[in-house]
């Protein structure tokens, strides 16, 4: 596999996980009622994970864009 698309696929997953740690912890500290919002209503899970998802994407974009931008300058 290219080394490209590997950095691409490896930081697109950091930032899915930073994505999760984000999510946890919005629920975890009951932001504006969140917890309590998706925990007393039946679509809950799907607006969970459409968090998740949707900031996945841009953490992740903005993990790749870093690390591009950081491997410019030097000369690997």
């Amino acid at each position: 596999m290219p080394s490209l698309v590997r950095l691409f696929i490896t930081q697109g997953a950091l930032g899915f996980l930073l994505s999760a740690v984000f999510v946890f912890g919005l629920l975890w500290f009951n932001v504006m009622n969140l917890a309590y919002l998706v925990t007393h209503t039946a679509d809950g899970p799907l607006a969970v994970f459409l968090l998740w998802f949707f900031n996945g994407l841009l953490f992740g974009s903005v993990q790749i864009g870093y690390v591009v931008f950081a491997r410019a300058g030097s000369d690997e």
